[in-house]
């Protein structure tokens, strides 16, 4: 049988707040460069304008690098099934090298690093809901002796 063990929350931290973060100050820069000088003399100012741009592009490539590569994950018995919402693939446990988990209430953010470099490429992340994992491993508990051993 196969559990999803990855939140709900996992599509709107994804898609839907990175793409409204996104657009919203995008839409903000592109107005005080476009902006007229005199009407608004702050918020065209280069003291202003160069940082605000470079603190859109910092915390963009954060959320890039974090939030926009988290995944949903299923798990069964002898395999799971990792999901980017637009692709579904199916990968085993042997494949996974090592498992860093970050508590965050909850939830947690989990790490799965893997042996290989696959079509999600070496790391799968997401993040996992304590309680949906705990039914998997009280249904499971080889798979769940597996990646607690292979936790850091």
């Amino acid at each position: 049988m196969i559990q999803r063990v990855s939140s709900n929350s996992t599509l709107f931290f994804k898609m839907f707040f990175p793409i409204g973060w996104s657009v919203f100050f995008g839409t903000f820069i592109m107005a005080i460069f476009i902006i007229d000088k005199e009407t608004l003399p702050f918020l065209t100012s280069p003291l202003f304008r160069y940082p605000f741009t470079l603190a859109f592009l910092l915390f963009f490539f954060l959320f890039y690098k974090t939030l926009m590569q988290l995944c949903r994950v299923e798990m069964a018995p002898d395999y799971y099934i990792v999901s980017n919402y637009f692709k579904s693939y199916r990968l085993i446990y042997d494949d996974i090298e090592s498992v860093d988990v970050i508590k965050l209430g909850r939830l947690s953010w989990v790490t799965f690093r893997l042996k290989a470099k696959g079509s999600l490429g070496n790391r799968i992340t997401f993040l996992r809901s304590n309680n949906l994992y705990r039914i998997f491993s009280n249904d499971n508990p080889q798979i769940a002796e597996l990646l607690t051993s292979k936790t850091l």
